[in-house]
């Protein structure tokens, strides 16, 4: 591993090559043609679900946060999910892309800050055993280690919470659909629960489609006795 003044130096001389496309990139990360596919979420948005909206509401909630208030106390994701994003995160999760995790973190840095409290929990949505196995990583525990790292080491949990359910893949299925899919799925470690109590969660995954897989965690770990639980994404669905 090379000294980091003279991994500075590396990256300020030598060509960079686009962490997705491969192409020459004129800095670490991303060439132009790929940072413009992503789509940052900025104000204004849902102040609960961090939904874009078009105008900022008056109340700073969504129709949807106002017709079913999510068990989040409040979520935000960095951008929208979109033919880029999914390019990035699909290779984050299947495509052995442990090497984006940094890069994620860095764009997520800041809706951390945002979240956390002195005293939170950074809590990853875990894999079942079986697909742990087949991936050999955990992509939403390897993001929330880093995200952790660049606030405190020790508020990094990833024994809170355990998938206990093998649930079938979520692509294709609507909300109710995920729901019944989801439902009774995650557990608390009892070793871990005395740790949970009265404390303040940030649940890490890496994408949000119709929340179902969060909310349920969130529920989980609001019945093990946690403060309140927020959470932070790579991307969402509009």
């Amino acid at each position: 591993m090379l000294h980091p003044v003279f991994a500075r130096l590396a990256n300020a001389v030598l060509p960079h090559q686009c962490l997705l496309c491969r192409q020459f990139a004129e800095t670490a990360g991303l060439c132009a043609t790929c940072w413009t596919g992503l789509k940052p979420i900025s104000a204004p948005m849902c102040n609960i679900c961090g939904r874009p909206l078009p105008h900022q509401l008056p109340q700073g909630r969504c129709g949807h946060c106002w017709l079913r208030p999510p068990p989040l106390e409040k979520m935000r994701a960095w951008c929208l999910y979109n033919d880029t994003s999914r390019d990035l995160i699909l290779k984050l999760k299947h495509g052995g892309g442990l090497f984006l995790t940094p890069f994620f973190a860095a764009l997520m840095a800041g809706l951390c800050r945002e979240l956390l409290g002195p005293e939170s929990l950074i809590v990853p949505v875990p894999l079942h055993r079986w697909r742990y196995l087949k991936r050999r990583y955990n992509q939403s525990a390897e993001l929330a280690r880093a995200l952790a790292v660049r606030h405190d080491p020790q508020q990094f949990a990833p024994d809170i919470l355990y998938r206990c359910k093998r649930t079938p893949s979520q692509a294709g299925l609507n909300r109710r659909q995920r729901q019944q899919n989801l439902a009774g799925a995650f557990h608390i470690n009892p070793a871990a629960r005395n740790r949970l109590d009265g404390r303040a969660v940030l649940l890490v995954d890496d994408v949000m489609t119709t929340g179902a897989t969060l909310h349920e965690a969130a529920r989980t770990l609001q019945r093990g006795g946690c403060q309140s639980v927020r959470a932070v994404v790579i991307a969402r669905t509009q």
